[in-house]
């Protein structure tokens, strides 16, 4: 699945919207692009005490993904064990929550 993400028409920096001005140069020249929602994992915590809202859902992942073509986004595991280097794809975005499967 693809991501959408904001790129800076100035410096070419993507990141994950909302944004209004790029965090890197402070334009205000945003576009939308489309890209790879493909990465490997940078790191990764695993949640073994969570808020009421998610307690039914312990234990779970938290990942920080490096997408291929874009930023570092923070992310949860669909299943299974992460690993650091783990190359994983964009299965779905819920309620502003990325959710990312193994390749």
């Amino acid at each position: 699945m693809d991501i959408t993400l904001l790129s800076c028409e100035k410096c070419q920096t993507a990141f994950v919207p909302p944004k209004y001005g790029c965090p890197h140069c402070h334009n205000e020249e945003l576009v939308q692009k489309t890209m790879s929602g493909k990465g490997t994992i940078y790191s990764y915590t695993t949640i073994y005490s969570a808020p009421e809202k998610f307690a039914s859902q312990v234990p779970y992942h938290i990942l920080l993904v490096d997408l291929e073509h874009g930023p570092r986004i923070t992310a949860r595991m669909v299943d299974g064990e992460p690993s650091i280097e783990q190359m994983v794809e964009l299965e779905r975005i819920e309620d502003s929550v990325y959710w990312f499967f193994k390749r």
